[in-house]
């Protein structure tokens, strides 16, 4: 049995364990193959199966990895990680809470030439991100009490408000052999879920506008000024935080999927009080396709701060 609402939690996929259209045993999400603005979409605890009540569904992986903003192999090995033989808790009451008093970090701070060959290899300076963000290298290593490996990997601290960290994720530098590609650790051993923060949004607190972004790279790229979200899928409690700024810029990857999920967001925020607008970059690389915001290069990234945020939001 496959305790799909743990692992929806973890992800950050918003669902439902009652309510309007779930059934019993089900844990409903808005479903992924379809035009669904409600929660028509459920995962069978008993079977593992998905289906939806308007579109009628598809593959678990496949559905888990579109809600995620995952690939669909990575869908896979968490849904292999989330499944035994014992039926889990369904209540909200029994869901898993960061509740640690101190945070280890995994890894050290010498950059080793693997990592360093990764960063540059994708335009960014270590030593930069060192000096901003705080990140570090793991080679062979297992950590915390489920001994995950976290072996070759650049592990991000992730910041509340008030610059504390409270979370880490940690990117495999060799996406062929390493999945899933980004682990984050148990929420029990965290100080708060990373699905609750925005990543860089303790250096943006004096401002009044903000560009949210999907991912940590993308982040990087943009710079100050962007958040990131941790994939497309948001929580109540990041939706809370982004009203929090006057103006909001959405600024996701180009896939229409991608953008689908801003505009949902950029309603609920439009209905908090801010002023929203749905962004897509129109910088594409040397076979035609638009560029991601952690594809495009610095220079690039620098034009498009500027023409949303102004030189002095910068």
């Amino acid at each position: 049995m496959t305790d799909w609402k743990q692992l929806l939690d973890d992800l950050g996929v918003p669902n439902w364990d009652a309510g309007k259209n779930v059934a019993p045993g089900n844990i409903n999400i808005r479903c992924p193959f379809c035009d669904d603005h409600s929660n028509h979409g459920g995962f069978s605890i008993d079977r593992g199966s998905y289906s939806c009540w308007r579109c009628k569904g598809g593959a678990p992986s496949i559905a888990l990895a579109r809600a995620a903003n995952i690939p669909v192999d990575t869908a896979r090995s968490y849904i292999a990680r989330y499944t035994t033989g014992k039926a889990p808790e369904t209540s909200r009451n029994t869901a898993k809470k960061a509740s640690a008093t101190s945070l280890k970090l995994p890894g050290g701070t010498h950059c080793y030439p693997c990592h360093r060959r990764y960063l540059e290899g994708r335009n960014f300076d270590p030593c930069e991100l060192e000096f901003r963000h705080g990140i570090r290298y793991t080679l062979i290593e297992r950590w915390g009490k489920k001994n995950i490996d976290v072996g070759y990997r650049i592990v991000i601290p992730v910041y509340d408000l008030g610059g504390r960290p409270v979370a880490w994720q940690a990117r495999a530098i060799d996406d062929e052999v390493q999945q899933p590609r980004y682990l984050f650790p148990d929420v029990e051993e965290c100080l708060m879920h990373y699905k609750h923060t925005l990543y860089g949004a303790e250096t943006c607190t004096a401002r009044d506008s903000i560009v949210v972004c999907e991912g940590i790279f993308d982040q990087w790229r943009l710079g100050p000024g962007s958040v990131a979200t941790f994939g497309t899928s948001l929580t109540r409690e990041q939706v809370n935080l982004l009203s929090r700024w006057r103006r909001v810029f959405f600024l996701f990857d180009p896939e229409d999927t991608a953008q689908a999920h801003g505009r949902d967001y950029a309603r609920d925020l439009a209905a908090a009080g801010c002023r929203v607008e749905l962004c897509r970059t129109d910088n594409r690389d040397a076979a035609g396709n638009l560029k991601d915001p952690g594809d495009m290069t610095p220079q690039e990234a620098r034009e498009i701060m500027q023409e949303l945020l102004g030189p002095r939001g910068m």
